[in-house]
């Protein structure tokens, strides 16, 4: 199988940092930013000289405005959640962890063209993905899935190949960040997706599942249209 190497610009690769002008409620103006809309990053607040914490996500909604969520990756149940909010003058960076990929592709072909074409990122194996998703047997993953994998894994950048492009996705927005000519190769399709696991049990009342990826394509492309 031939592979198709392009010459691609990646979206980015650094993040970006800048500081909270203004609070309005739960957003906050910051100087513009020539990133795309629906990048995610964190929230840093000084609490002293020398240290900081993260107290919320923040995702662009236009150049100049973020809106905060909870920053969830390191919560603990055992332990109260801190009552931090964000202020003004406290650091954003944008693209945190965006160089950490995950490729959902439909095939080995596939997954190995797309990983060839951005060297400059560090792909987790969709082997791991497939397994956290083993645990839970669910072998239709959700948004929710694809954050909770994000957190455990340190990562916020998604790639996914549907039959003529392939999308670039921020895992916690599920925003459209960029789009590439990269179509899936070849016929064979793997489901959920492609992975090195052989199979995603559903749980014993399977009955009870709706959700199953019958098509790849499909499946994924309303995945990425969900509103």
């Amino acid at each position: 199988m031939r592979r198709l190497k392009l010459l691609l610009l990646p979206l980015f690769l650094f993040a970006e940092e800048t500081t909270i002008l203004q609070i309005e409620g739960k957003t906050a103006l910051i100087e513009p930013q020539n990133l795309p809309i629906g990048i995610s990053g964190i929230v840093l607040h000084k609490i002293s000289k020398e240290l900081q914490t993260i107290v919320a996500r923040a995702i662009l909604i236009q150049p100049d405005k973020v809106r905060f969520t909870t920053y969830d990756a390191l919560a603990q149940p055992s332990l109260p959640t801190p009552n931090i909010k964000p202020t003004k003058g406290d650091e954003v960076i944008l693209g945190y962890l965006s160089n950490r990929a995950l490729a959902i592709t439909p095939n080995l072909y596939t997954y190995q063209n797309l990983v060839s074409n951005f060297q400059d990122y560090e792909f987790l194996h969709p082997d791991l993905f497939a397994t956290e998703l083993s645990k839970e047997k669910n072998p239709a993953p959700t948004r929710k899935d694809f954050k909770n994998f994000c957190n455990k894994f340190a990562l916020s950048t998604v790639f996914i190949t549907l039959k003529d492009t392939t999308l670039q996705l921020d895992c916690y927005s599920f925003s459209i960040l960029k789009d590439y000519p990269i179509p899936a190769q070849g016929q064979e399709v793997q489901l959920p997706f492609y992975s090195r696991v052989n199979k995603i049990e559903k749980p014993f009342f399977h009955f009870f599942n709706k959700k199953e990826v019958k098509d790849y394509y499909s499946y994924y492309k309303n995945l990425v249209e969900e509103r």
